[in-house]
């Protein structure tokens, strides 16, 4: 318990609104960082922090008429570019109508990509650009005590109709944040259960040091990559051990293997504490991987090292020269060989509708991820529909090819992963047709719906055995006559609508 606690300071109210909503095949609640970070600095600091969790918690409505009814001192939200946008708004609403004097404060990605348009919306009072951390503890303390907002650096504001700025904040210093304040939320609604053990989310590090033109990393964070110490990350994950029983990490890292000697401290210093965990999350780049010899693979497996995102996006080099991935589709079949021996389950992220992309470029990436699960078993595929963040260089692209740039907060919601839009006019028609329709049977290639690590509802297994034959057909004949079952899935809203 921090010495600057006091129960006379006022509540803070924190909302992650629910970022897609329908049936899940399998569940995908994470720890929300966005929220927890800046709520850690502010219970440290004493104020009473409230986090309705809107789609973790079943009873979010009730919690957030109780944190409403303290008369918090400002309402905190977070958001995506994408559909979470409708339900942060509607929140936003809520709580104005409530008390029309409640400052309402917006961070987030979205919000930080598009701070003046975000804050033309008549219920946003103040957005928090980039981490939220001291901004938003500087923030709360200027509505506590009347200081002028203009003092507070890191935010956009309102000031007599007019929208007014500060100066930028530095980034944050990982290796001196305090550990996450985990009692604000209840932690039985983030654990899931990957390989027989509770995972919960760790984030190590921030930022990254490529180019990738469709990423807004580069935007948010410079290409600035910063991380903790190795000694300070297993401080972490003991605490974790300790005092909650956690024993799998799911790592948030966008890549985790930047630097491969701190990386390697990190997996050694597991293997020497003998932690006895499960590590089911690593983001790493497949150029990485080429560069790991057998002894560091080997030392990730004594880690428990059990599974890894790998961004490969396209099975063209021409797509992955345009979206500057920076790596060529030969060292995707490179990694691919060199993790087949190891009992390591590589997932590996495809995109599809990127800006200028052909029937038959798309073609070869469905061809790609097909000899990757072929030529290692326990590798499985996702592919997601490319969506233009505002701010990343593709964006550019899109807006050269037809994208209409929305005036409304409220319109990019229609910006997401799963659905295409009707006037997507950044991708070429024939395209369009196929992502739209080669959505849902894509999801079949390979056996991603049975493996055991996923979770996935039982009845959905034994459907999706029925339908992977006609999904495979569909998918290696770019097959999309009469596709039934993808509109019945897109208006029943299965496995997760995007709204």
């Amino acid at each position: 318990m921090s010495e600057e606690r006091s129960s006379t300071r006022p509540s803070v109210l924190l909302f992650n609104p629910a970022p897609r909503s329908g049936f899940q095949a399998h569940r995908r609640v994470e720890l929300p960082l966005s929220v927890l970070c800046p709520a850690t600095t502010l219970d440290r600091l004493g104020y009473r922090v409230r986090i309705v969790d809107q789609f973790a918690d079943p009873h979010w409505e009730s919690a957030l008429e109780t944190a409403l009814q303290e008369r918090p001192i400002c309402l905190g939200v977070t958001s995506m570019t994408g559909p979470q946008i409708l339900r942060a708004v509607e929140i936003s609403q809520r709580a104005k109508q409530r008390y029309p004097e409640l400052p309402v404060v917006w961070g987030g990605i979205h919000a930080s990509l598009l701070p003046e348009q975000t804050l033309r919306h008549p219920t946003i009072d103040v957005v928090v650009v980039g981490e939220g951390e001291a901004t938003f503890a500087e923030l709360v303390s200027a509505f506590e005590t009347g200081a002028p907002l203009s003092q507070v650096n890191g935010i956009f504001y309102k000031d007599g109709g007019q929208v007014r700025t500060t100066p930028s904040r530095a980034f944050v210093d990982l290796d001196q944040e305090p550990p996450l304040s985990y009692h604000l939320l209840d932690l039985e609604l983030y654990r899931r259960r990957l390989f027989g053990v509770d995972h919960l989310t760790l984030n190590s590090s921030r930022g990254c040091t490529f180019r990738c033109a469709f990423c807004w990393d580069p935007v948010m964070h410079q290409r600035k990559w910063r991380a903790m110490q190795p000694g300070t990350v297993l401080d972490h994950m003991q605490r974790l051990i300790r005092d909650h029983d956690i024993r799998g990490f799911l790592f948030s890292d966008d890549h985790f293997f930047i630097d491969l000697e701190r990386a390697r401290g990190i997996l050694e210093g597991v293997v020497r504490a003998n932690l006895g965990i499960t590590i089911s999350k690593l983001q790493v780049r497949a150029d990485t991987i080429c560069r790991m010899d057998s002894e560091f693979f080997e030392l990730m497996v004594r880690a428990g090292v059990k599974r890894f995102t790998v961004g490969i996006e396209s099975g063209n080099q021409r797509v992955l020269d345009l979206i500057k991935k920076d790596m060529t589709v030969e060292q995707a079949l490179e990694a691919n060989r060199r993790l087949a021996p190891y009992p390591f389950v590589p997932l590996y992220l495809f995109m599809m509708g990127m800006p200028t992309e052909t029937p038959d470029e798309l073609r070869q990436s469905i061809r790609l991820a097909d000899r990757l699960i072929e030529e290692n078993p326990r590798a499985v595929k996702t592919f997601n529909i490319y969506t233009p963040y505002p701010g990343t260089e593709l964006f550019g692209v899109a807006l050269q090819r037809g994208l209409r740039m929305p005036t409304r907060l409220e319109d990019w919601a229609a910006f997401n992963f799963r659905n295409v839009q009707k006037d997507a006019a950044w991708i070429e028609p024939e395209t369009r047709r196929l992502v739209r329709d080669l959505d849902f049977p894509l999801m079949f290639l390979g056996d991603q719906f049975t493996d055991p690590y996923r979770g996935t509802n039982p009845v959905v297994v034994s459907l999706s055995r029925l339908y992977a034959p006609l999904a495979r057909y569909r998918v290696r004949n770019l097959d999309v006559r009469f596709p039934l079952e993808s509109r019945l899935v897109r208006s029943l809203g299965v496995f997760g609508r995007q709204d």
